[in-house]
């Protein structure tokens, strides 16, 4: 059966454009797509302050909350801290509207079954827990209130002090 081929010499340039082209493609891939749903990978952040806020589209205290942690990851160097959020909405349209309205710039771990807020006991939102450079869970704040920033500001520059 004769069936029409590609000539040789454009095949080694066609195969590294489609490489990089789903490359390309799966880089501007939502999380949930590349697999990073449900998992949130502490070991990569060791070394490093790492501030995890869970929170969600409809909660009130979560729009506030953006700011302090938008302030808090531009304030200390990225080998210092780092400031990962956690989605819990099961309808990401609704999450991505919210981050578009609060310029949410922060990476996001989509968990839209709430596995990640089961592993670690979260019952209200926000929910952040911060981690040492260890990794430990030296904190946990459950709500967000503008009056206690400068607490929760403390507490990460404790652990950043604690080389």
């Amino acid at each position: 059966m004769n069936r029409p081929s590609t000539p040789r010499r454009w095949r080694r340039p066609l195969l590294a454009g489609l490489a990089a082209s789903f490359a390309l493609v799966a880089a501007l891939l939502p999380a949930t797509t590349r697999a990073e749903a449900d998992t949130l990978d502490l070991a990569k952040y060791r070394g490093k302050v790492v501030y995890v806020d869970f929170w969600a589209s409809w909660c009130g205290p979560c729009k506030l909350s953006f700011p302090f942690m938008q302030q808090l990851a531009a304030r200390y160097p990225a080998g210092d801290v780092a400031v990962v959020t956690i989605n819990l909405d099961r309808q990401r349209p609704a999450a991505e509207a919210f981050l578009r309205q609060v310029h949410g710039a922060l990476p996001v771990v989509y968990d839209p079954a709430g596995n990640l807020a089961k592993t670690w006991k979260v019952a209200d939102m926000p929910t952040s827990l911060v981690f040492d450079r260890k990794g430990a869970m030296r904190f946990r704040h459950q709500g967000f209130f503008p009056g206690k920033a400068a607490e929760y500001e403390a507490h990460v520059a404790q652990l950043v002090r604690e080389k």
